[in-house]
């Protein structure tokens, strides 16, 4: 009876975890977000992060990393700096700045 009971419980767990469904899988009306280096929704570049060392400054907008003199998206790179950046959008200057949760840590 044992056997039967246990052969009968093994058997009925696939359809159990159909019901159940996939727990990791998200939501049916969950939409993605934008893909890394899209331009910003509202229009204006978004300034993410800035890495300042003594061999290279880098900083990521958009979800892209830049470097002084590169160009994305329309944005070129001017000048970097510790809590800001210089940049021109199809030629307008702009300077983006970080918000206050960014740590700038200076280098040992």
């Amino acid at each position: 009876m044992r056997v039967l009971l246990s052969l009968l419980t093994v058997l009925s767990l696939p359809a159990v975890a159909t019901v159940l469904g996939d727990p990791t899988r998200p939501p049916a009306n969950w939409r993605p977000e934008p893909a890394q280096g899209a331009p910003a929704a509202r229009g204006e570049p978004k300034l993410t992060s800035i890495l300042v060392s003594h061999s290279r400054r880098v900083a990521v907008i958009d979800g892209i990393s830049l470097s002084e003199g590169q160009v994305a998206n329309g944005l070129t790179v001017v000048r970097i700096d510790k809590t800001w950046v210089d940049a021109r959008v199809n030629g307008a200057p702009i300077r983006l700045t970080l918000g206050n949760e960014n740590v700038t840590k200076e280098p040992r």
